[in-house]
Protein backbone atom coordinates (compact mmCIF):
# COMPACT_ATOMS: atom_id res chain seq x y z
CA UNK A 1 0.00 0.00 0.00
CA UNK A 2 3.19 2.31 0.96
CA UNK A 3 4.43 1.46 -2.57
CA UNK A 4 1.17 2.03 -3.92
CA UNK A 5 1.24 5.69 -3.15
CA UNK A 6 4.82 6.46 -3.47
CA UNK A 7 4.41 5.44 -7.06
CA UNK A 8 1.28 7.43 -7.85
CA UNK A 9 3.62 10.59 -6.08
CA UNK A 10 6.61 10.04 -8.40
CA UNK A 11 4.39 9.66 -11.20
CA UNK A 12 2.52 12.98 -10.47
CA UNK A 13 6.14 14.57 -9.76
CA UNK A 14 7.68 13.67 -12.96
CA UNK A 15 4.53 15.17 -14.79
CA UNK A 16 4.94 18.08 -13.19
CA UNK A 17 1.51 18.11 -11.81
CA UNK A 18 2.27 19.97 -8.67
CA UNK A 19 -1.34 21.17 -7.55
CA UNK A 20 -2.71 17.91 -8.03
CA UNK A 21 0.43 16.43 -5.90
CA UNK A 22 -0.54 18.72 -3.31
CA UNK A 23 -3.76 17.87 -3.39
CA UNK A 24 -3.14 14.70 -3.26
CA UNK A 25 -0.79 14.94 -0.55
CA UNK A 26 -3.36 16.71 1.40
CA UNK A 27 -5.51 13.74 1.31
CA UNK A 28 -3.08 11.43 2.05
CA UNK A 29 -2.22 13.31 5.01
CA UNK A 30 -6.09 12.88 5.51
CA UNK A 31 -6.32 9.49 5.44
CA UNK A 32 -3.32 8.52 7.59
CA UNK A 33 -4.59 10.49 10.60
CA UNK A 34 -8.62 8.94 9.70
CA UNK A 35 -6.74 5.63 10.29
CA UNK A 36 -4.94 6.78 13.35
CA UNK A 37 -7.82 7.83 14.44
CA UNK A 38 -9.60 4.83 13.69
CA UNK A 39 -6.60 3.04 15.50
CA UNK A 40 -6.80 4.60 18.73
CA UNK A 41 -10.80 4.51 19.07
CA UNK A 42 -10.78 0.66 18.63
CA UNK A 43 -7.88 0.41 21.06
CA UNK A 44 -9.71 2.65 23.48
CA UNK A 45 -12.81 0.58 23.36
CA UNK A 46 -11.34 -2.41 23.47
CA UNK A 47 -9.45 -0.95 26.92
CA UNK A 48 -12.87 0.48 27.98
CA UNK A 49 -14.43 -3.28 27.24
CA UNK A 50 -11.08 -4.19 29.29
CA UNK A 51 -12.20 -2.40 32.11
CA UNK A 52 -15.88 -2.80 31.85
CA UNK A 53 -15.52 -6.90 32.28
CA UNK A 54 -12.56 -6.49 34.98
CA UNK A 55 -15.81 -4.65 36.75
CA UNK A 56 -18.16 -7.26 36.55
CA UNK A 57 -15.41 -10.09 37.17
CA UNK A 58 -14.85 -8.04 40.61
CA UNK A 59 -18.70 -7.66 41.41
CA UNK A 60 -18.95 -11.42 41.15
CA UNK A 61 -16.62 -12.12 43.46
CA UNK A 62 -18.26 -9.76 45.61
CA UNK A 63 -21.03 -11.46 44.91
CA UNK A 64 -19.90 -15.03 45.74
CA UNK A 65 -17.91 -13.80 48.96
CA UNK A 66 -21.82 -12.29 50.00
CA UNK A 67 -23.36 -15.09 49.27
CA UNK A 68 -21.18 -17.38 51.44
CA UNK A 69 -21.67 -14.65 53.98
CA UNK A 70 -25.42 -14.79 54.28
CA UNK A 71 -25.71 -18.56 53.91
CA UNK A 72 -23.54 -18.43 57.19
CA UNK A 73 -25.36 -15.51 58.75
CA UNK A 74 -28.66 -16.97 58.12
CA UNK A 75 -26.96 -20.15 60.17
CA UNK A 76 -25.33 -18.43 62.91
CA UNK A 77 -28.63 -16.40 63.55
CA UNK A 78 -30.77 -19.87 64.21
CA UNK A 79 -27.85 -20.77 66.73
CA UNK A 80 -28.05 -17.45 68.37
CA UNK A 81 -31.88 -17.35 68.54
CA UNK A 82 -31.65 -20.61 70.19
CA UNK A 83 -28.86 -19.26 72.75
CA UNK A 84 -31.06 -16.49 73.54
CA UNK A 85 -34.03 -18.98 74.29
CA UNK A 86 -32.59 -21.04 76.72
CA UNK A 87 -30.87 -18.26 78.76
CA UNK A 88 -34.36 -17.16 78.98
CA UNK A 89 -35.50 -20.39 80.04
CA UNK A 90 -32.85 -20.06 83.19
CA UNK A 91 -33.95 -17.09 84.12
CA UNK A 92 -37.41 -17.72 84.41
CA UNK A 93 -36.25 -21.03 86.01
CA UNK A 94 -34.91 -18.57 88.55
CA UNK A 95 -37.08 -16.54 89.08
CA UNK A 96 -40.20 -19.26 89.68
CA UNK A 97 -41.22 -21.17 92.94
CA UNK A 98 -42.47 -24.15 91.66
CA UNK A 99 -39.46 -26.17 89.31
CA UNK A 100 -40.90 -28.64 86.97
CA UNK A 101 -38.41 -30.28 84.93
CA UNK A 102 -35.43 -32.64 85.94
CA UNK A 103 -31.40 -32.42 86.18
CA UNK A 104 -30.87 -33.64 82.66
CA UNK A 105 -33.58 -31.14 80.96
CA UNK A 106 -31.80 -28.26 82.95
CA UNK A 107 -28.54 -29.88 81.59
CA UNK A 108 -29.80 -29.85 78.01
CA UNK A 109 -30.55 -25.78 78.17
CA UNK A 110 -27.49 -24.90 79.73
CA UNK A 111 -25.24 -27.13 76.52
CA UNK A 112 -26.96 -24.04 74.64
CA UNK A 113 -26.29 -21.38 77.03
CA UNK A 114 -22.74 -22.03 77.19
CA UNK A 115 -22.51 -23.49 73.34
CA UNK A 116 -21.52 -20.88 70.24
CA UNK A 117 -19.50 -21.37 67.43
CA UNK A 118 -16.76 -18.94 65.96
CA UNK A 119 -18.43 -16.30 64.06
CA UNK A 120 -16.00 -15.21 61.42
CA UNK A 121 -17.47 -13.41 58.40
CA UNK A 122 -15.18 -13.79 55.00
CA UNK A 123 -14.18 -10.51 54.09
CA UNK A 124 -11.10 -10.33 51.31
CA UNK A 125 -12.91 -9.67 48.32
CA UNK A 126 -14.85 -6.65 50.52
CA UNK A 127 -11.63 -5.23 52.21
CA UNK A 128 -9.52 -5.33 49.36
CA UNK A 129 -12.13 -3.01 47.35
CA UNK A 130 -13.20 -0.59 49.97
CA UNK A 131 -9.14 0.11 50.65
CA UNK A 132 -8.64 0.82 47.32
CA UNK A 133 -8.27 4.42 45.73
CA UNK A 134 -8.21 3.83 42.27
CA UNK A 135 -11.49 1.49 41.47
CA UNK A 136 -15.17 2.62 41.10
CA UNK A 137 -18.12 1.19 40.70
CA UNK A 138 -19.10 2.79 36.99
CA UNK A 139 -22.74 1.77 36.55
CA UNK A 140 -23.48 2.58 40.20
CA UNK A 141 -22.79 4.86 42.85
CA UNK A 142 -24.87 3.44 45.32
CA UNK A 143 -22.36 0.03 45.56
CA UNK A 144 -19.38 1.51 47.46
CA UNK A 145 -22.20 3.54 49.67
CA UNK A 146 -23.81 0.34 50.22
CA UNK A 147 -20.55 -1.43 50.62
CA UNK A 148 -19.43 0.77 53.42
CA UNK A 149 -22.24 0.56 55.16
CA UNK A 150 -22.38 -2.97 55.29
CA UNK A 151 -18.55 -2.85 56.19
CA UNK A 152 -19.57 -0.77 59.55
CA UNK A 153 -21.91 -3.76 60.15
CA UNK A 154 -18.63 -6.04 59.66
CA UNK A 155 -16.86 -4.44 62.61
CA UNK A 156 -19.75 -4.14 64.50
CA UNK A 157 -20.90 -7.94 64.67
CA UNK A 158 -17.33 -8.80 65.27
CA UNK A 159 -17.14 -6.63 68.30
CA UNK A 160 -20.26 -8.05 69.63
CA UNK A 161 -19.02 -11.64 69.35
CA UNK A 162 -15.94 -10.70 70.81
CA UNK A 163 -18.28 -9.69 73.98
CA UNK A 164 -19.88 -12.48 74.41
CA UNK A 165 -16.61 -14.46 73.72
CA UNK A 166 -15.32 -12.72 76.19
CA UNK A 167 -18.39 -13.06 78.59
CA UNK A 168 -17.71 -16.74 78.07
CA UNK A 169 -14.10 -17.13 78.67
CA UNK A 170 -14.02 -14.87 81.48
CA UNK A 171 -17.20 -14.99 83.53
CA UNK A 172 -19.47 -18.07 82.35
CA UNK A 173 -16.60 -20.42 82.03
CA UNK A 174 -14.80 -19.89 85.09
CA UNK A 175 -17.72 -20.30 87.58
CA UNK A 176 -19.67 -23.35 85.95
CA UNK A 177 -15.67 -24.86 86.26
CA UNK A 178 -16.32 -24.60 89.97
CA UNK A 179 -19.84 -25.33 90.42
CA UNK A 180 -21.08 -27.02 87.33
CA UNK A 181 -20.02 -31.04 85.38
CA UNK A 182 -18.62 -30.13 82.25
CA UNK A 183 -18.57 -33.66 81.83
CA UNK A 184 -22.26 -34.14 82.79
CA UNK A 185 -22.96 -31.70 79.66
CA UNK A 186 -20.85 -33.36 77.39
CA UNK A 187 -22.72 -36.88 78.50
CA UNK A 188 -25.97 -35.52 77.60
CA UNK A 189 -24.72 -34.30 74.29
CA UNK A 190 -23.57 -37.40 73.41
CA UNK A 191 -26.69 -39.14 75.24
CA UNK A 192 -24.63 -41.02 77.73
CA UNK A 193 -25.33 -40.73 81.54
CA UNK A 194 -24.12 -38.22 83.83
CA UNK A 195 -21.57 -39.07 86.05
CA UNK A 196 -21.64 -36.68 88.68
CA UNK A 197 -24.98 -36.12 90.74
CA UNK A 198 -26.04 -32.52 91.09
CA UNK A 199 -28.48 -30.35 92.19
CA UNK A 200 -29.35 -27.01 89.59
CA UNK A 201 -31.51 -25.77 92.38
CA UNK A 202 -28.77 -24.86 94.02
CA UNK A 203 -27.54 -22.85 91.24
CA UNK A 204 -30.59 -21.16 90.96
CA UNK A 205 -30.47 -19.83 94.50
CA UNK A 206 -27.39 -18.74 93.96
CA UNK A 207 -27.36 -14.49 92.82
CA UNK A 208 -23.72 -14.89 91.11
CA UNK A 209 -25.24 -17.35 88.95
CA UNK A 210 -28.24 -15.03 88.43
CA UNK A 211 -25.53 -11.90 87.48
CA UNK A 212 -23.57 -14.69 85.03
CA UNK A 213 -26.98 -15.62 83.23
CA UNK A 214 -28.11 -12.21 83.17
CA UNK A 215 -25.05 -10.88 81.43
CA UNK A 216 -24.99 -13.73 79.01
CA UNK A 217 -28.39 -12.00 78.26
CA UNK A 218 -26.99 -8.30 77.73
CA UNK A 219 -24.67 -9.47 75.32
CA UNK A 220 -26.28 -12.31 73.33
CA UNK A 221 -29.70 -10.24 72.50
CA UNK A 222 -27.66 -7.08 71.03
CA UNK A 223 -25.29 -9.54 68.88
CA UNK A 224 -29.00 -11.24 67.56
CA UNK A 225 -30.54 -7.61 67.00
CA UNK A 226 -27.38 -6.99 65.02
CA UNK A 227 -26.86 -10.30 63.06
CA UNK A 228 -30.77 -9.47 61.97
CA UNK A 229 -29.93 -6.07 60.66
CA UNK A 230 -26.64 -7.10 59.20
CA UNK A 231 -29.01 -9.69 56.98
CA UNK A 232 -30.94 -7.65 55.52
CA UNK A 233 -28.74 -4.84 54.56
CA UNK A 234 -26.70 -7.99 52.87
CA UNK A 235 -29.32 -8.94 51.18
CA UNK A 236 -30.18 -5.78 50.23
CA UNK A 237 -26.52 -5.61 48.76
CA UNK A 238 -27.49 -8.52 46.92
CA UNK A 239 -29.81 -7.59 44.81
CA UNK A 240 -28.14 -4.31 44.13
CA UNK A 241 -25.29 -6.00 42.42
CA UNK A 242 -28.01 -8.70 40.76
CA UNK A 243 -29.67 -5.42 39.76
CA UNK A 244 -26.64 -3.96 38.21
CA UNK A 245 -25.27 -7.03 37.06
CA UNK A 246 -27.39 -9.42 36.17
CA UNK A 247 -24.96 -11.81 34.70
CA UNK A 248 -23.35 -12.49 37.59
CA UNK A 249 -26.28 -13.89 39.33
CA UNK A 250 -25.74 -17.86 39.59
CA UNK A 251 -29.03 -19.70 39.60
Amino acid sequence: MIKFFRNIRQTMIKENRATKYALYAIGEIILVVIGILIALSINNWNENEKLKQKEINIAEEIYTELNENIAFVKNQLKLWESRDTNINKVLNLIASDTITITQREFDSIMIYVIGFNNFKLKHSKFSKIIESENFEFTRSNEIITEMLSLNADYNTLMAYYEFNETNYSGVIEPYLLKNYSFRNLANVLFGQKSIHKLDFRVLLDDLEFDNVIHTAQGNNQPFVMYINNALKKMEQFRYTLESVYPTIKKE
